[in-house]
């Protein structure tokens, strides 16, 4: 975030912590289901479903909701989200509405939309590792296609980090990611496979066996401590090597059998699916009761995301920031520290 939407952030943070409230500031958006890669670990199988994209006039006017909400940072997702022909109109606006922007995106088609990207904050690219470890994740012929993408925006002068998705297929790619990081100048982000409902499982069969994912989570965390570009703390790495079932990617309902990082989703975190139904979080797809902002409105969808049971899980995207809404002071200053590097 910029030094203006953090400040802010934080402000809010602070009062909703004092006073018990819930602002949405962090939001994550997937504005399309359409994708041009088939990654076999895909947590909405998106490319293989048909629904209708939301129009422009659907998305401007959620965002002027979101901001009335006070969100502080919304990142665009999909499937792909710049196969979407208004997606640099809709960066414009959250921009205009005083939002920081990203956008995640396998990085295929930076090259030929390097003007809508013009005004983004980060653009996070999937990459897995080398060649062949990445083509196995993420389809054969992608890795060429995502290098030229990264150069492509890092030339633009387009802020980038990678993220990272551990699988059986590349659980040893840790050290060449955080070497590509070093060699580009940017940050590696790693994570490991989101919670499926039972009819989108398909990810199950890239699931690492547990010592590899446990190894590998602790090598990335070792690594964050010999201060590598890794972009989040040791702890979440630490959390994940030691999360007691990767098969049970979170837990719900019951109180966890051990020290926890609580979860935050829903009091300051939202997820808005491609078919407008809203989440507390992206692992919550089909697991809970969503409200379609297009029928029920922006405010009523939020309200209902209250009402989750998920207690923990092993993602380090969304313990950071489980970490930063509980005030954490050894995060807090890691964010710090990384606003005032990237400016």
């Amino acid at each position: 975030m910029g030094l203006y939407n953090r400040a802010a952030f934080f402000a809010t943070l602070l009062k909703d912590r004092v006073t018990g409230g819930r602002t949405p500031l962090v939001v994550v958006l997937n504005t399309t289901f359409r994708c041009n890669l088939k990654c076999g670990y895909c947590y909405g199988q998106y490319f293989g479903r048909k629904d209708k994209d939301f129009t422009t006039e659907e998305l401007s006017s959620l965002i002027d909701g979101l901001r009335k909400l006070g969100t502080r940072s919304v990142t665009l997702g999909g499937g792909e989200p710049l196969l979407r022909n208004d997606i640099g109109l809709l960066i414009r606006k959250i921009k205009a509405c005083g939002i920081e922007c990203g956008m995640n995106t396998n990085g295929t088609l930076i090259p030929q939309r390097l003007q809508e990207l013009k005004d983004i904050d980060m653009v996070t690219v999937s990459i897995d590792g080398p060649k062949e470890m990445n083509d196995a994740n993420r389809g054969a012929g992608s890795f060429e296609k995502i290098m030229t993408g990264i150069d492509a925006a890092l030339n633009a002068g387009i802020k980038v980090h990678t993220t990272t998705v551990l699988t059986r297929h590349n659980t040893e790619a840790v050290d060449w990611i955080v070497g590509l990081a070093r060699e580009k100048g940017i940050q590696a982000e790693f994570n490991f496979l989101f919670n499926q409902s039972a009819d989108k499982s398909e990810s199950d069969r890239y699931m690492a066996e547990h010592s590899l994912f446990r190894k590998a989570a602790n090598r990335v965390a070792e690594l964050k401590k010999q201060g590598a570009p890794v972009l989040f703390s040791e702890a979440v790495y630490r959390y994940a090597a030691n999360w007691p079932d990767p098969n049970q990617r979170i837990i719900m309902g019951k109180e966890p059998g051990f020290d926890y990082i609580r979860c935050f989703a829903g009091r300051f975190m939202m997820f808005i699916d491609a078919d407008g139904r809203t989440y507390p979080c992206v692992q919550m797809i089909d697991t809970f009761d969503a409200l379609d902002f297009r029928k029920a409105g922006i405010e009523k969808a939020w309200e209902h995301c209250a009402g989750h049971a998920c207690k923990t899980c092993y993602f380090p995207c969304y313990n950071e920031f489980n970490k930063i809404a509980k005030l954490d002071p050894r995060v807090l200053v890691g964010q710090v520290i990384s606003t005032l590097k990237s400016h």
